[in-house]
């Protein structure tokens, strides 16, 4: 049985902090990854405030859409290893950064092709 959406919300919540956390770079410069991670049934929202002064001046302010895009590329094979995980064919992710008052929106749609939805490995 597949599961409503909503049930797996705090699931994906988990998935991304924990992602963050194997990713070295990510990990020591972001204090509070309760904070910097929002998922919601509507939307997947970042923090970056909660990046450090040093990481953001030298990866962020320079590109800020430049980086969220990287960023996003980032999680998008989580987002994928997700639905395989909860079963589902496919999903549209809206995604959501805020920086101060920077605001960077991104809609996605994830595919899972795995062999039991259709596709091939």
């Amino acid at each position: 049985m597949v599961p409503d959406y909503r049930d797996t919300v705090d699931l994906l919540q988990h998935k991304l902090i924990n992602h963050i956390r194997l990713n070295q770079p990510l990990n020591n410069n972001i204090r509070y990854k309760t904070r910097f991670v929002n998922n919601t049934e509507q939307a997947i929202g970042f923090n970056f405030t909660e990046f450090s002064e040093a990481y953001r001046a030298k990866y962020i302010s320079p590109d800020f859409e430049g980086y969220c895009n990287k960023f996003i590329e980032f999680i998008k094979p989580l987002l994928l290893n997700f639905l395989m995980e909860i079963r589902y064919g496919g999903h549209g992710f809206k995604v959501i950064i805020r920086l101060g008052g920077d605001q960077f929106e991104k809609r996605l749609t994830i595919l899972n092709k795995s062999p039991e939805h259709g596709g091939s490995e």
